[in-house]
């Protein structure tokens, strides 16, 4: 429990990612819970037209690749009130480590969920500390506790944002500004729908994520799975390793 805990009313927020999915979700569940305003990132701003009609001034639409240094920059630049970053866009490739396009899926799960993550982290922590109390959101996955070979190279990724989330909240325990980690498990998006499992809303996920907001929480499990998934892995991480292991889809 961190004591950077806050009400996201009448703050402001900015969602990477927030065309589809669990950034969708977020980014609405952040209006609904009285965001003075989100910002909300998308490689293509037509695609937040929905969102933008329903939620007119309130949602700002923002041009945003996460793998473009200077994309990052212009978007911290018109953003300078942010109070909540939420690092949501992310990619996953299926396949393991010796698959024949492993080298080439894997770069680009890194140059989005670990490089564009990063990147974008050091682009607005300066203005969450200038706009205290501040949040970043990390969003990983319950793949980061543990690898899934199905998807070796996102599960890796993900695990990096795990330890880059600690490393972060270490960083900045001090300046007001709570580091949260979130780890959902199969959620029924565009990313998830070749997998066939039992799969939780990306609504859930986004609510969760806004009550730990308002509780300080620093790890969150905001799904079904994801919760037992936590309380194993809290008690044996080798019982996450094996069982992930002999997941085959």
């Amino acid at each position: 429990m961190s004591e950077a805990q806050f009400s996201v009313a009448g703050k402001v927020a900015f969602v990477s990612g927030a065309n589809r999915g669990i950034g969708k979700a977020i980014a609405i569940e952040l209006l609904e819970k009285g965001a003075k305003r989100v910002y909300a990132g998308a490689r293509d701003v037509r695609s937040l037209n929905n969102l933008i009609s329903h939620y007119v001034e309130r949602l700002v639409p923002i041009e945003l690749d996460v793998t473009d240094a200077s994309s990052i920059a212009r978007a911290a630049e018109a953003t300078r009130d942010v109070q909540i970053l939420v690092n949501n866009a992310g990619v996953l490739h299926v396949g393991g480590f010796f698959s024949k396009d492993a080298e080439e899926n894997m770069q680009q799960d890194f140059d989005v969920n670990v490089w564009g993550l990063l990147k974008l982290s050091r682009a607005f922590v300066e203005i969450l500390k200038n706009n205290r109390p501040g949040a970043i959101v990390n969003i990983s996955s319950v793949a980061g506790l543990g690898n899934m070979p199905m998807i070796g190279g996102y599960s890796a990724s993900k695990a990096a944002v795990h330890s880059m989330t600690q490393g972060m909240r270490g960083e900045l325990a001090q300046e007001g500004v709570l580091v949260m980690g979130v780890y959902p498990g199969p959620i029924d998006t565009d990313m998830a729908k070749s997998f066939e499992m039992e799969k939780d809303s990306s609504a859930n996920v986004a609510k969760d994520l806004v009550q730990a907001l308002l509780t300080g929480e620093e790890d969150v499990f905001p799904d079904m799975m994801s919760k037992q998934i936590g309380k194993t892995y809290a008690g044996s991480p080798k019982a996450i390793e094996k069982a992930f292991g002999e997941y085959r889809g």
